[in-house]
């Protein structure tokens, strides 16, 4: 799939990772001009419904974490049956290879690590997701030593598709909870006991459980005593072996129960094993190890006479000397003790208003404040979703274990917008600012329902959510929107038509015999020139037939034939022929005609008739439930019909739900004219309940 681009935005320019589920590739987001990470499901995860169901569950879960040590998730998609997650791009190698490459890490690396991949799963445990796939192939180390997590929401979408079979999560049996190996519940702890083994490699170089076969590790996980790291090699402190073996208990009650449980253990190891790091030298060597060698190097350079002139002289000045060393020592020793103990029994609440969750959890982790539960309250000061206050509140003192409270801002309090169109000005005002809202009123609008003076439109809408204290625009109705009618006399008909049109109304043109008037000219029109009318209203007008108008003879109950002779004989043609259902005349049977029988014609001018055709008989309307963009009504768009013939157009619009009501053949149409158009156009969807379209056969 190398250069293949997905949905016209990522494109996949090289493979850097292979997994049992997916291939990993170094993609290029064209839209944004990024490097990303695109991960590709392997086919035959993908045929699978149920994985992809939760693939997409798990991977919409991830895009909602945030953290520093957490891979940024982007997007999910999919696109010719290949389903992918666009992640962001981390320059770096895995722990695994680190590991691979330098074999054991020194306990203050691995615990930095450590450190890191618990700040994130706690994360992912505040937000409900367990990883169920922590190993050091996921845990990516950047160049600035910063740990980053990847793989969330897939480990756990790949084993519950697949908890059938132990050898189907194959890669990740190694560093597999017992829980999750026998199928039992999973917890945090689960993540924990992962994290447990990795930072096991860490420290050792290898897994603590090895054996010939995947069964053989399975089963060494659910019933093997759990090693200890210095047994196996560690050089590390018996802190960190004692945080590691608890860690791998087989109970998930025996081992930390969150993730900053961990964090308040690694810290104190950390601590440890900065003041050891502090009193080591250079080589590794105890400061009594090196008196001890500088006083051999100078015995070894002394004579005998040099040394029993070396014998120190006690005399009451020396004496007094030390005394004073000792007792100073004694008291800077003493106000270290005190210093520590002071701290250990309290510390000072900070100040974290305005800070996200994920960094106010970062700062207390920091200072060792780890017990913090979130609850959230109005407060229009601070934007949603950050911290507002802390119960205790900042600057307070607090010891170590103590539970303190955070409450995330919701934003303002959101009020529902009552219903006041139709309603009096003031009345509506009164109402909006009963409930905390300031009222503006905006410019009025046309209405076709509402009356004049009484509100028409409300902004932000009725029945919706608004801030309280947020502004609400009111406008006052001007009634319906009229069109004043142009003056159409004497006008060509033509003419008069589209003066109309553009204005949305239209013309009902009557023919009169007239002997000094052209034809198609205007005579007279209702109402008149200037008048005020809704949009699309009709406008009646007398138009001349000229002075040798026909009286148009009727043809209403005749055939198509015998209505097309005799209008030819009267010297007119036959204009527009349209089908209606009618369900009490002969099908093929003239039942109207524009103009009416005994109205004048110019000369040669064209008759529209209406034949009657067999009613259709409804159609079941069950495959529209399966239609692409169902309108109102449930149905599909209209399908398009056009260059079909009438028969085979019937058929495709009552396979959508659809009925035929009107077939209009355009004149000089031949006898085997194909539809071409459709009204409403094809495309297009219907009101509720209306289920009827007309074809438009022939013409040009």
């Amino acid at each position: 799939m190398i250069d293949t681009i997905l949905n016209n935005r990522y494109r996949l320019d090289a493979i850097v990772g292979e997994g049992g589920m997916a291939v990993v590739y170094r993609g290029y987001d064209l839209l944004l001009r990024r490097q990303v990470a695109v991960k590709v499901l392997r086919p035959h995860y993908a045929s699978d419904e149920s994985f992809v169901q939760r693939f997409y569950e798990e991977a919409r879960a991830a895009a909602n974490l945030s953290h520093p040590n957490i891979v940024n998730t982007y997007d999910v998609g999919q696109v010719d049956g290949s389903h992918y997650i666009v992640e962001e791009y981390v320059a770096g190698e895995t722990l695994a290879a680190l590991i691979a490459r330098q074999g054991k890490l020194p306990e203050s690396v691995a615990v930095r690590y450590a450190r890191q991949i618990a700040l994130a799963l706690g994360a992912a445990h505040r937000a409900d997701l367990l990883h169920r796939d922590i190993k050091p192939s996921n845990v990516l180390i950047t160049a600035d030593d910063t740990v980053r997590v990847t793989d969330f929401g897939i480990a756990r979408a790949a084993n519950a598709a697949t908890l059938s079979g132990v050898e189907a999560i194959m890669g990740s049996i190694p560093y597999c909870s017992p829980e999750q190996l026998s199928g039992s519940g999973l917890s945090a702890a689960s993540d924990l006991y992962s994290l447990g083994i990795v930072l096991f490699e860490m420290v050792t170089g290898r897994r603590p459980y090895q054996a010939e076969t995947a069964m053989g590790v399975a089963m060494a996980h659910v019933n093997a005593p759990v090693p200890n790291p210095i047994s196996e090699g560690a050089e590390i402190s018996p802190q960190l072996a004692g945080i590691i073996m608890k860690l791998l208990q087989k109970s998930p009650a025996g081992r930390y129960q969150s993730a900053g449980e961990t964090l308040a253990a690694l810290r104190h190891c950390m601590r440890r094993g900065d003041e050891d790091g502090e009193e080591a030298l250079a080589g590794g060597d105890t400061p009594t190890a090196v008196l001890r060698r500088r006083a051999l190097r100078t015995s070894e350079g002394m004579t005998a006479s040099d040394l029993q002139a070396a014998e120190p002289v006690w005399s009451m000045r020396r004496i007094l000397s030390l005394a004073a060393v000792a007792v100073a020592f004694i008291v800077v020793l003493a106000l270290i003790v005190a210093t520590r103990a002071a701290s250990s029994r309290g510390l000072t609440v900070p100040d974290l208003g305005g800070k996200s969750q994920v960094d106010a959890i970062a700062a207390l982790h920091d200072i060792g404040i780890d017990k913090v539960t979130f609850q959230q309250r109005v407060d229009a000061a601070t934007a949603p979703g950050l911290v507002d206050a802390s119960e205790p509140p900042a600057g307070s003192a607090i010891k170590p274990g103590d539970a303190l409270i955070l409450y995330l801002s919701t934003g303002a309090e959101r009020v529902k917008i009552p219903n006041v169109i139709g309603k009096e000005l003031n009345a509506a005002s009164a109402a909006l600012e009963s409930l905390g809202f300031s009222v503006r009123v905006g410019a009025p609008v046309h209405s076709p329902t509402v009356r004049q003076g009484l509100v028409a439109q409300v902004n932000p809408g009725p029945d919706s959510q608004a801030e309280k204290g947020s502004q609400v625009a009111l406008s006052a109705s001007l009634g319906p929107e009229t069109v004043h009618v142009p003056n159409i006399i004497s006008m060509s008909d033509d003419a008069a038509r589209a003066a109309l049109a553009k204005l949305g109304l239209k013309l009902a043109a009557n023919a009169v015999s007239s002997v000094d008037i052209p034809a198609h000219t205007v005579i007279d029109q209702d109402p008149p020139g200037g008048a005020s009318v809704q949009p699309g209203s009709t406008i009646s007008a007398d138009v001349s037939g000229g002075p040798n108008a026909i009286s148009v003879p009727n043809v209403v109950g005749t055939s198509v034939d015998d209505a097309r002779a005799t209008l030819e004989q009267a010297g007119l043609t036959l204009g527009r022929v349209a089908q209606a259902a009618v369900s009490d005349t002969s099908p093929g049977t003239v039942v109207s005609q524009n103009p009416a029988a005994n109205a004048q014609a110019p000369q040669g001018s064209a008759v529209d008739i209406v034949v009657a055709t067999a009613p259709s008989s409804p159609q079941p309307q069950e495959s529209a439930s399966v239609a692409p963009a169902p309108s109102a009504n449930g149905l599909p768009p209209i399908p398009n019909v056009i260059g079909m013939s009438v028969d085979d157009a019937r058929a495709a619009l009552q396979k959508a739900g659809y009925h035929v009501d009107h077939v209009t053949v355009l004149p000089g149409s031949p006898a085997n004219a194909k539809v071409s158009n459709t009204e409403p156009s094809p495309g297009a969807t219907t009101p509720p309940g209306v289920t009827a379209v007309d074809l438009i056969v022939g013409g040009k």
